[in-house]
């Protein structure tokens, strides 16, 4: 039972994290979908932005409130090509894509939580703190096709809180449930086992009152024989 309350523990722990950081990535997908869609339209057309749509997306993300809640980010086209990010650097270089950025690319959001394991992901992964991943799709605005993807790193502090806390309660829940299963199968058990014996005790005694009355019949029959 023990066994069975770990995996569903487990299992339930996951999905609610799972919820969460979806949740928390669509809402923050939306925020930059208003920011970085309108200055990458040239991306319909091109495998480079333009230099007044870099400067501008440069400047979004510099000394802004913006700019504190996303600690770096990657603009890609097809095939794995950096066109853009805040590490110029990585501008591009071509990366095999990632699962989350083939999800983005066939038009859905894609998110991952402390799981920077990418060859991309080194910066990321040395600054030491939480961080949601998470991959939107860039579309054109007149065909609503998919024309690049954007990737950011949100610092993750408060989402890191809500999962704490969901997972907490999602085992105390699942323990309670279990907790009270097993008194319920203890009290049917001890019901059970109580039943038994009571049935005993009634079989005993008819058992006995059975070997008096053959032993009185007994008796009787030697009596009427004498």
């Amino acid at each position: 039972m023990i066994a069975a309350m770990l995996i569903v523990g487990f299992w339930v722990s996951s999905r609610i994290e799972q919820a969460v950081v979806q949740n928390s990535a669509t809402s923050a997908a939306l925020f930059m979908e208003s920011f970085v869609s309108p200055l990458s339209q040239d991306l319909a057309r091109s495998d480079t932005l333009s230099g007044p749509a870099e400067r501008a997306l440069t400047e979004i993300f510099e000394g802004t409130s913006l700019g504190e809640r996303v600690v770096s980010y990657k603009i890609w086209k097809s095939g794995g090509l950096v066109v853009h990010a805040s590490d110029k650097e990585l501008i591009g270089q071509v990366f095999e894509p990632s699962d989350d950025l083939k999800l983005a690319w066939s038009g859905r959001i894609a998110a991952s939580y402390e799981n920077l394991n990418d060859l991309e992901d080194q910066a990321e992964a040395a600054l030491g703190i939480p961080l949601l991943e998470v991959y939107s799709p860039i579309r054109e605005v007149w065909t609503g096709q998919v024309i690049a993807v954007a990737e950011f790193y949100e610092r993750a502090d408060a989402l890191d809180m809500d999962i704490s806390d969901a997972r907490r309660k999602s085992w105390l829940v699942v323990g309670s449930t279990f907790l009270a299963s097993g008194l319920l199968l203890f009290g049917i058990v001890q019901t059970g086992g109580r039943t038994i014996r009571d049935q005993r005790k009634q079989l005993e005694k008819q058992l006995e009152e059975t070997r008096a009355v053959s032993q009185q019949n007994l008796a009787l029959r030697k009596r009427v024989v004498s």
